[in-house]
């Protein structure tokens, strides 16, 4: 437990005594697959912290299409500003591949920063460069075109969730065409014929299981 908080960039700035602080509040839960960590509009109780498996948050629009925002896991947290913002939960969180979550409370976390101010004033200066991040990642999307926004989304999976195997890379959950179409912004259609390209060039093969890249080296020079 100790070492997820440690990897969450809200904690970065800690020490191992005020990372013991963070422990006395945080719980353990488990979450099978296709099930919903929250719904859009639940009243927000808690943060959420993944020590391993995939979390997709999503919205789904007036029409029924399903909007991606994010393919969260191990060490990600969710939702980003969970603890300073008493709306609902913003969008839905649900579970991709089996996983173990760190649950901490809003009221005891709140609670602990009034008891403990310094510890307060490391987390929001944290906080302040998590929000710069997100910005830059969003510049960086929208400056980007469709190929390369779309190898960065899969080299991404591949580092962070990837299993090596038979020479190459897997990754072991069900991600839809329209899953990484939205991810990256563009149409399934574009997704599709991407793929496809991959494919033929013979540097992953995707199913509904998952995503099987033979050579990563070769995927990131396909930019």
């Amino acid at each position: 437990m100790k070492n997820i908080l440690k990897r969450t960039s809200l904690f970065l700035g800690l020490d191992d005594e005020e990372i013991e602080e963070i422990e006395k509040i945080t719980t353990r839960k488990r979450f099978g697959q296709r099930s919903f960590v929250f719904m859009e509009g639940d009243e927000r109780e808690a943060v959420f912290f993944i020590e391993s498996g995939v979390v997709k948050t999503h919205k789904i629009d007036e029409d029924g299409n399903e909007q991606v925002f994010s393919l969260l896991q191990s060490g990600d947290m969710f939702p980003h500003v969970g603890f300073f913002d008493q709306s609902p939960y913003p969008a839905n969180a649900r579970v991709l591949q089996d996983a173990e979550l760190l649950m901490i409370r809003i009221e005891d976390f709140n609670q602990l920063m009034i008891e403990k101010p310094h510890l307060a004033i490391k987390v929001m200066k944290m906080m302040g460069k998590k929000i710069l991040q997100l910005q830059e990642r969003v510049q960086s999307l929208i400056s980007q075109d469709v190929r390369h926004r779309f190898i960065q989304a899969i080299t991404r999976l591949a580092y962070e969730n990837g299993k090596k195997r038979d020479g190459g890379v897997a990754i072991d959950f069900p991600i839809t065409n329209q899953d990484l179409a939205n991810i990256v912004g563009t149409s399934r259609e574009s997704i599709n014929r991407l793929l496809n390209e991959l494919k033929r060039d013979q540097v992953l093969k995707s199913d509904r299981n998952g995503i099987f890249i033979y050579d990563l080296a070769k995927l990131q020079h396909s930019e």
